[in-house]
């Protein structure tokens, strides 16, 4: 699904556009000029299907110059081993999730607890070597796309939001940490911390967003920092904000 100029929906499941695999998040492809770069990877299942829709769009996985993963739940994360190993992209991640990336830790990424229910009896995290940690405010440039780390520690132990311009506008990646109409996804896990999520909404809320681009559900593309804050107004009154509907 081609959205704009250079940034295309390449893999959703079920909680979005039923394209792919229905475990699959929104999976966003940027075209930087000098590579591609991926939002999240999908859940690393029926993955034929994500890539009949890169290369519909006249992309293979050789182009795929770096995968950024939003946080490691398996719906996000578990597509980047192979996709790593089939282009040698860089793949980067929240530092502070990094290394249960790379060593495919079912226990703290939650899987463990999955396996049966929303994941496969038999649902392996692969293991994904080199997975570079950023901090908040780092930055990394591919041809003419900076995108700009932010970190929202709540639904996860430190999701990692991603704001640059792409084709004139202020794009805000933002995985799990925020959707359309100021939702969020707060689950019954072991990372999950409600002060912090609402201490980091506040200042994301702070930053200028034209198109909103969540791990599920659907996008925008004018105004999107309004949800953004909406959902931190909701966390400052000392409230949470309505959980996704999807999942309710």
């Amino acid at each position: 699904m081609k959205v704009t100029e250079s940034i295309y929906v390449v893999a959703s499941g079920k909680w979005g556009f039923g394209m792919t695999h229905e475990l699959d998040c929104n999976v966003y492809l940027i075209d930087t000029g000098a590579g591609c770069i991926l939002i999240d990877s999908g859940v690393g299942l029926d993955t034929d299907r994500m890539d009949a829709v890169i290369a519909s769009h006249g992309f293979s996985l050789s182009d795929i110059a770096a995968v950024f993963l939003t946080h490691y739940h398996g719906d996000h994360a578990c597509g980047a081993a192979r996709i790593r190993a089939a282009s040698g992209c860089a793949v980067y991640a929240p530092a502070a999730e990094a290394k249960a990336i790379e060593e495919g830790d079912e226990d703290a990424t939650s899987i463990a607890i999955s396996k049966g229910g929303l994941y496969p009896a038999d649902f392996v995290y692969p293991k994904c070597p080199g997975v570079v940690g950023l901090d908040d405010g780092e930055e990394v440039t591919l041809g003419a796309v900076t995108l700009a780390a932010h970190m929202v520690p709540g639904h996860s132990l430190c999701d990692m939001v991603l704001h640059g311009t792409v084709d004139g506008r202020r794009c805000l990646f933002t995985g799990d940490s925020v959707f359309v109409c100021g939702q969020v996804l707060i689950q019954s896990l072991h990372d999950v911390s409600i002060h912090p999520y609402a201490c980091a909404m506040g200042k994301l809320a702070a930053l200028e967003v034209d198109a909103l681009f969540p791990g599920h559900g659907v996008f925008c593309l004018e105004k999107g920092g309004v949800h953004v804050q909406t959902a931190a107004a909701k966390f400052a009154s000392g409230l949470i904000p309505p959980q996704l509907y999807y999942f309710a």
